[in-house]
């Protein structure tokens, strides 16, 4: 492992966007290669790294052989820093950190092997790194989630993938929360508040939160820091009609009334049968068909973000 002390604090840490689905078949990973593409044609240093071990398929979506190192190199010690295992793609400033070849046992990575590997993230010499999680919503992929930079979920217009993307969304939301209860008085007070739910009328966590202020100011403020850094993102993706297009802005305001925290929409990418087309010859779709309606959408959706880091990190 890297010493952390000999790290250069003057170096700026990459940019972590992670990108998740909630269920699978959202096409997480066709969207996380391409924005990927986008940002390496801007020329930013990126790298997509999958974190799906159990399914893992960005080599291919990028268009590559499944590389000699892989994630489980890393995760098995037989390379000592995450960057050993990243490889070069056909894509100028674009590299990946390939989940293939991982074994059985290693879908779930023990939370030792999860803390290692986002600690390393830190260090890797790239202005980006983009994480095509798996799917589902447990620990592992929450906490990666948590500590992006960007948050970003995909969703489908169907009432399933919308199911399972507010579960993903309230799983992380009360995970993040939980971060808060470790501090003094934060826990005992949300003990007491949940004691008291029928007669406070408590039925939302928004609600939590401010009972919680009335119990233990100081505590409610803990809960409601941790609260206010949760803004994920969504994308409506495979989108066949205008009022689908909606979708994803009906799930921001819903979001906002339940949990009252921030839910950008950050744009619907209607059906196109390029990215079939594009996935078939084994090539990004902002590569083989530039001029497609998906690769509009992605570079309006990764033009329009990256402006909103660069205002607010001030870079």
């Amino acid at each position: 492992m890297r010493d952390l002390n000999h790290l250069d604090v003057s170096t700026p840490k990459p940019c972590i966007w992670a990108i998740g689905g909630g269920k699978g078949g959202v096409g997480k990973s066709v969207i996380t290669a391409n924005m990927a593409m986008r940002l390496a044609q801007m020329g930013k240093r990126c790298v997509a790294m999958d974190v799906d071990l159990g399914g893992a398929n960005l080599h291919t979506v990028i268009g590559m052989p499944s590389p000699d190192r892989t994630l489980s190199d890393f995760i098995q010690k037989k390379v000592d820093n995450l960057r050993d295992v990243m490889t070069p793609t056909p894509v100028p400033n674009l590299s990946i950190i390939s989940g293939s070849k991982a074994l059985m046992d290693m879908a779930n990575p023990k939370h030792t092997q999860k803390e290692k590997m986002i600690r390393h993230l830190s260090l890797l010499d790239v202005d980006h790194i983009l994480l095509d999680l798996g799917s589902g919503s447990g620990f592992n992929i929450l906490d990666f989630f948590l500590i992006a930079d960007e948050g970003i979920l995909v969703i489908l217009p169907e009432p399933t993938s919308v199911e399972n993307a507010y579960h993903f969304i309230k799983a992380a939301f009360y995970r993040k929360l939980k971060r808060a209860t470790k501090r003094s008085g934060v826990a005992e007070a949300v003990d007491r508040a949940m004691e008291e739910k029928i007669a406070r009328g408590i039925q939302s966590p928004r609600m939590l939160i401010r009972n919680v202020l009335e119990i233990d100011p100081e505590a409610g403020m803990a809960l409601q820091e941790e609260a206010s850094l949760f803004r994920p993102n969504i994308i409506v993706n495979q989108v066949r009609r205008l009022d689908e297009r909606d979708l994803g802005k009906d799930v921001a305001i819903a979001c906002r009334d339940y949990f009252g925290i921030e839910v950008k929409f950050l744009g619907s990418i209607d059906e196109d049968d390029c990215v079939r087309k594009a996935i078939k010859i084994k090539k990004p779709v902002l590569d083989a068909y530039p001029a497609s309606p998906f690769s509009q959408s992605i570079q309006s959706i990764v033009d329009n973000l990256f402006t909103r880091q660069e205002v607010r990190f001030g870079t």
